[in-house]
């Protein structure tokens, strides 16, 4: 069979492709746990991806999921969004409770981890319909991890926390996250959280690329981890401000 034209995604990593109504990206060592992770998701989480197998490059294989992806930038999700995304993080989290595997992973186990977390849920691996969550994709750092610092993640990228929108603007959407997982993880637990998931990050990007990831070291080359640094920098000095808000 003749194998359907590829497009490269101008806002996804390097080497990852569209090709007809699949997906495919070059795999790693951490490949085979995150396909078991997706096939057990596939009966129990919708607007998830499918393994559809290995194509004749060694590229992973998986299905597209149609949608608008709202990127990386000074762009942000809607109030709505962010609630869908939440809903969706804790039917995750609800549904991958009794996942257990060896790994390896990639990213970083977390301390006291409780369940696979997907450890990336951001605007730019969720596509949308309007304000209806569609999909969820790129799952290569899933890892052990907690709900709190998944949560704490989409607050650095969702609210986003990354930059200054106003202790007002901050405190609502990190409200509003919270309001969508169900109002079990106070929005003021999730914000306290941030500095310690993103340190998690910039001890990652580092090590991971001197051991040969080149996705990491792609991202060395566009300057991280001193970004997110010096932006984690910045939130420390407004945590205080967001924090009154939420009070």
């Amino acid at each position: 069979m003749t194998e359907p034209p590829e497009t490269r995604f101008a806002d996804g990593h390097s080497g990852v492709v569209r090709a007809g109504d699949t997906v495919r990206r070059q795999t790693g060592p951490w490949t085979p746990a995150v396909h078991a992770l997706l096939a057990y998701l596939a009966p129990r989480l919708p607007n998830v991806p499918r393994v559809l197998g290995v194509d004749g490059q060694g590229r992973e294989v998986l299905s597209y999921l149609p949608g608008h992806v709202i990127g990386y930038g000074p762009a942000a999700p809607t109030a709505p969004q962010i609630i869908a995304m939440a809903r969706w993080a804790r039917q995750f989290h609800d549904a991958v409770a009794g996942f257990r595997h060896p790994g390896p992973w990639r990213f970083t186990a977390a301390d006291g981890a409780t369940l696979i977390g997907h450890n990336d849920i951001a605007p730019y691996n969720v596509c949308f319909d309007g304000d209806r969550l569609t999909g969820v994709f790129d799952w290569d750092l899933a890892a052990p991890s907690t709900p709190l610092l998944e949560l704490a993640f989409m607050a650095w990228n969702c609210v986003p926390l990354w930059r200054d929108t106003g202790p007002g603007t901050a405190a609502a959407r990190l409200s509003a996250l919270a309001e969508g997982y169900g109002g079990s993880v106070p929005p003021g637990q999730i914000l306290a959280a941030v500095p310690g998931r993103i340190e998690l990050l910039l001890d990652f990007i580092p090590a991971a690329a001197a051991a040969g990831d080149r996705g990491m070291a792609t991202l060395i080359e566009t300057g991280e981890p001193g970004i997110s640094r010096r932006a984690l920098d910045d939130l420390i000095t407004r945590i205080p401000a967001i924090a009154d808000r939420l009070a």
